[in-house]
């Protein structure tokens, strides 16, 4: 049971408190009187018979909320009840402009700024602030000359030892009334918010997901019993604590633009050793402002592997080792890249990697397989670009001419329930593209496109990866148009290492640093050779660079790695032979990133009317790099 207790300094005022209560329904379950004495002791005795709000005044209401914790209404007389104080006053002194003195605790009285004028008085308030300093004021008050006083029963008393004319702070009712309604009021509101948090509590329990509702400062307040079990932790050790503590795989950065209202939602699909679990983040708006969020966290289920499945499964080498987290250490410019991956890795449809180095296509493949529901399963990874025409339908469905081939399953029936990577999908022949797209689209491939007995059922996600313009080959007939779109739907570019500098700076300093060791030199690579290592367009990104900087330790004679030296070594090491550059001259044989730099270095060359030296500066080349590109490219 809960309820309102009303104490009250004597039992006239207690009555009043009655016979308003007994005109109404009410919440009210102790009206008594008490004293300064005995207050505190009776508060905690209604708190016990279930009081969860306490009507008092004075220095009474003071008492109670310095030592309890009880929500408290204090009595506050109204302008009618003080005014009726004031003419009695007056009279007790029968003089002109009587200096009337009030003794009372701060916030007792109703605003007195033009009771002077009113009733031709002056009038001077003192407030009491301890229990012990009335008799204090009261002699101070009358050392000032005032010809009466109105106070609480202390006061009172003590005026009349002294002989003093006082009158006595009381109430007609009307302020305990007042003080009756408003915690009323608190009392409906607090009931309100207890059923609307039961109700609130109960949507959170019997949901299967787990829920969190954090305050605008990204605190948490409450979470469901799913939640905790999720998190290992409960709602009272959670309690006021920042989100990004207690759930730090979040973006941290994001839901506070969520609070900030800068994002209408986040949501995540969120994997590691121990969950899987797609995480939405939704504002809680109170009238066009945010007081918070709702995160919902639904946790999914990885594909089932038996302990046999596994073992056979590392024993054939089917296993990703990278992860995409791991990657953003050493290539932050992936931030992007991997931010899709991780949304995709939720699904089980193709994905399209569009990049240069193929080293980090795989890495990436690697991360969202570790990432997304199948990382039990098989990781299984084809180079078409280096299986035979005739080959391509054996390496990826284990059909030759004479029918499938039971003793080497295919790519695909080998990746069942994992994950297939097609590293240089481009170079897959147009009979091929069919039977893929169609083994995609209906989880099956067999010799003849009808039911049979031949017909071998696949659940596997295709991860397809090129460096080449698939738009251009669908244009020229080279690629399937309705391949290109299902792949295309699922994209995923990475940048060029052109464009992500700061990688090839903690890479630089990584195999810098790794290659002194393991050959024990001490070499100081000087800011010039710095920026011309990294100014430098590394066509295989990381591969390329580790082996430059082994080769550049190894062959340096002296202690200072100059900007010379390293560009000799790069022009020495990467300047192609004239076979060489003439395989790739037709552009329908260029990757899209090559034609993204032949284009810069021709529009570069054009705006310097052919001045070399002007264009390899803007490029952030040397000019012997410049003419090289040119005699790769024919420009």
């Amino acid at each position: 049971m809960s309820g309102i207790a009303v104490f009250l300094p004597n039992e006239t005022m207690c009555r009043q408190a009655e016979a308003i209560l007994s005109k109404r329904k009410n919440h009210v379950i102790v009206n008594k009187p008490t004293t300064i004495d005995n207050v505190v002791e009776e508060t905690r005795k209604a708190i016990e018979l279930g009081a969860n709000i306490v009507v008092a005044r004075g220095h009474q209401a003071s008492d109670v909320k310095l030592y309890t914790s009880i929500p408290t209404v204090e009595v506050v007389m109204t302008a009618q009840e003080l005014g009726l104080l004031i003419v009695k006053a007056k009279k007790m002194v029968n003089k002109p402009f009587p200096k009337i003195g009030i003794f009372c605790w701060e916030g007792m009285l109703c605003d007195t700024t033009y009771f002077e004028q009113l009733y031709e008085v002056k009038i001077t308030t003192y407030h009491l602030e301890n229990q012990d300093d009335w008799y204090e004021l009261v002699e101070h008050g009358i050392a000032e000359g005032i010809d009466v006083l109105i106070g609480g029963e202390k006061c009172v008393r003590y005026a009349t030892q002294k002989d003093f004319p006082s009158v006595f702070l009381s109430t007609t009712g009307e302020s305990i009334e007042i003080a009756i309604n408003q915690a009323e009021t608190m009392y409906e509101m607090a009931e309100s918010e207890k059923h609307s948090y039961a109700q609130f509590s109960t949507v959170l329990d019997s949901s299967f997901n787990g829920i969190v509702k954090i305050g605008a400062d990204g605190q948490i307040q409450t979470m469901n019993r799913v939640m905790e079990e999720m998190l290992k932790t409960s709602v009272k050790s959670a309690a006021g604590q920042h989100i990004s503590e207690i759930m730090p795989f979040m973006d941290g950065e994001k839901i506070g633009k969520v609070l900030a209202g800068e994002e209408e939602t986040y949501s995540a699909f969120i994997s590691n050793e121990k969950n899987a679990m797609v995480v939405i983040a939704e504002p809680i708006v109170v009238e066009q402002v945010i007081t918070g969020a709702i995160i919902s966290c639904n946790r999914t289920m990885r594909l089932d592997w038996s302990e046999d499945k596994m073992k056979e499964k590392l024993l054939a080498g089917f296993v990703a080792h990278e992860n995409l987290d791991h990657m953003l250490l050493k290539r932050p410019g992936f931030k992007d890249a991997v931010a899709l991956a991780k949304i995709y890795a939720q699904s089980s449809s193709p994905i399209l990697v569009e990049g240069y180095s193929y080293e980090e296509l795989e890495q990436f493949c690697q991360g969202i397989h570790n990432y997304s529901l199948r990382k039990n399963g098989p990781f299984v990874v084809v180079n078409a670009g280096n299986i035979p025409v005739e080959r391509q339908m054996h390496a990826l469905f284990g059909i030759s001419e004479a029918g499938f081939d039971k003793k080497q399953r295919g790519a695909l029936l080998k990746a069942n329930d994992g994950t297939l990577v097609i590293r240089a999908v481009d170079k897959l022949e147009l009979p091929v593209q069919r039977y893929l797209l169609s083994a995609i689209r209906k989880k099956r491939f067999g010799l003849l496109d009808i039911e049979n007995e031949s017909v071998q059922r696949v659940d596997t996600r295709i991860i397809a990866c090129t460096s080449k313009d698939l738009k251009k080959m669908v244009n020229e007939g080279r690629f399937r148009k309705d391949l290109y779109y299902l792949l295309k739907a699922f994209g995923i570019t990475l940048p060029k290492a052109s464009e992500r500098r700061m990688d090839l700076e903690i890479l630089l300093d990584e195999y810098y640093k790794k290659y002194l060791e393991r050959h024990t030199r001490y070499h100081v690579l000087t800011p010039e050779a710095r920026e011309k290592i990294l100014s430098f367009q590394w066509d295989n990104n990381d591969v390329q660079l580790e082996s430059f900087c082994e080769r550049m330790i190894l062959t340096a004679t002296r202690r200072k790695i100059s900007g010379e030296y390293v560009q000799d070594l790069l022009d020495s090491l990467y300047d192609l032979s004239e076979q060489e550059v003439k395989i790739p001259q037709t552009s329908s044989d260029r990757g899209f990133l090559e034609e993204a730099k032949i284009k810069d270095i021709r529009d570069a060359l054009m705006r310097y009317n052919g001045n070399r030296m002007l264009t390899a500066k803007h490029l952030n080349i040397s000019t012997s790099t410049l003419w090289r590109y040119m005699k790769k490219y024919g420009i």
